[in-house]
């Protein structure tokens, strides 16, 4: 009994990293309020992807509840996963994170060597089932960024001279670079917005001048801006339309004009849950892209506003949990994995509104879509982890 009882405290007892145990203590408690807006983000998702997808899931597969019953179950196995995170020490992935970054390279390379294209993209593999390794890099690039700043003790407003400056900056730089290229090549113009915008807030945060990144930021912007332009013309005119998206309602402009009339069509309260007109065929997408449009003539102005309040409250919730992280690494990594929720979803509902080209991107917890769910779950893990070990 003796010996269990010592084998047991060994076991407790390994460490990683300098003194982390990698599974945390019961005795530490998560962050009660941001599994509650999680739990509460994802059943208001899994009711409004089963409003929005029941026609497209009677048309398409003889079953009003095809595409609910598989979010569902993505949902669930997201929910475990994410539980299993949030007790392991969030400290193990400096030592995963730049394997995490570099497969997530190799299937960048590999969706546009193998790919499956629809829509005009190629952005998903087949391996019996159809995901997109896009998804995979964005948690990927705000570990690997933590882990860097973390591991070579960057802090970026105090490098001088220029020389020194050059010497840290330049691998996160080729880092972006390489992954927005990987990214435009399919082409995943918000995939490539989402991940720029990551690594972008991750090195604001560590210290390096906004204008300095914004100014990077616009450069990188023009390139992808003057590729498109060059080489995608159905692509550029979509992005073009969220200007005057009427001018061109039948083509170019269809989905951004439905979504439009959607929103218009709820007014303040909404047409009631699940009486929405325009998921009957005429707004592509509703329960994926454009389940924000969805929301709104269902539920009206009010339901929009709710929806936009629930994921502010995420955010701002998650740089509560980075502000009191133990170390910096837990600071970063919170703070990117925020900055992707953040990012992600003022894209998608600018997209909805006409405010933003139509670039194609989910809004977290709501969109259907297996692979982004699951991350982002996975994700939010990771952030209860910290929370688990913050400075109260």
């Amino acid at each position: 009994m003796k010996g269990k009882r010592t084998q047991k405290k060994v076991r407790q007892s390994s460490m990683l990293n300098g003194g982390h145990p990698l599974w945390t203590s019961r005795k530490k408690s998560l962050d009660p309020t941001f599994l509650l807006l999680l739990i509460i983000a994802l059943a208001f998702g899994l009711i409004m992807v089963l409003s929005a997808s029941a026609p497209t899931g009677r048309v398409e597969k003889n079953n009003s509840f095809h595409y609910f019953f598989n979010q569902l179950k993505y949902a669930a196995f997201g929910f475990f996963v994410m539980y299993l995170l949030s007790r392991i020490d969030y400290h193990i992935y400096k030592n995963l994170a730049g394997i995490a970054m570099i497969v997530g390279e190799i299937l960048l390379l590999a969706v546009l060597i193998w790919g499956v294209e629809e829509g005009g993209a190629t952005r998903w593999l087949e391996t019996g089932f159809r995901w997109q390794p896009s998804e995979l890099i964005k948690p990927a690039i705000a570990l690997f960024f933590a882990t860097l700043i973390d591991k070579r003790k960057t802090n970026f407003s105090r490098v001088r001279p220029l020389k020194k400056f050059i010497d840290e900056v330049w691998i996160y730089v080729v880092w972006v670079i390489l992954t927005a290229a990987l990214l435009l090549g399919e082409p995943h113009l918000s995939g490539t917005i989402v991940v720029v915008g990551i690594a972008a807030t991750i090195i604001i945060v560590a210290g390096l001048p906004i204008w300095l990144v914004l100014s990077g930021g616009t450069v990188l912007g023009y390139l992808g801006y003057l590729l498109i332009k060059m080489f995608d013309p159905v692509r550029w005119a979509r992005l073009v339309s969220f200007r005057d998206p009427f001018a061109d309602a039948q083509g170019s402009g269809y989905q951004v004009v439905q979504s439009l009339y959607a929103i218009a069509s709820g007014g303040l309260f909404g047409r009631g849950l699940g009486q929405s007109v325009q998921k009957y065929s005429y707004l592509p997408e509703p329960h994926n892209d454009f389940i924000f449009a969805i929301i709104c003539e269902e539920l009206g102005m009010i339901g929009g506003f709710l929806v936009m309040l629930l994921l502010a409250a995420i955010v701002i919730r998650g740089i509560k949990i980075a502000s009191e992280a133990p170390d910096t690494y837990g600071t970063l990594v919170v703070v990117g994995i925020m900055a992707h929720v953040a990012i992600q979803s003022i894209l998608n509902i600018a997209v909805a509104t006409s405010t933003a080209p139509n670039t194609g991107i989910s809004l977290p917890f709501f969109s259907y879509g297996g692979t982004a769910l699951v991350v982002m779950l996975c994700e939010m893990g990771i952030v209860l982890n910290v929370s688990r070990q913050r400075q109260r």
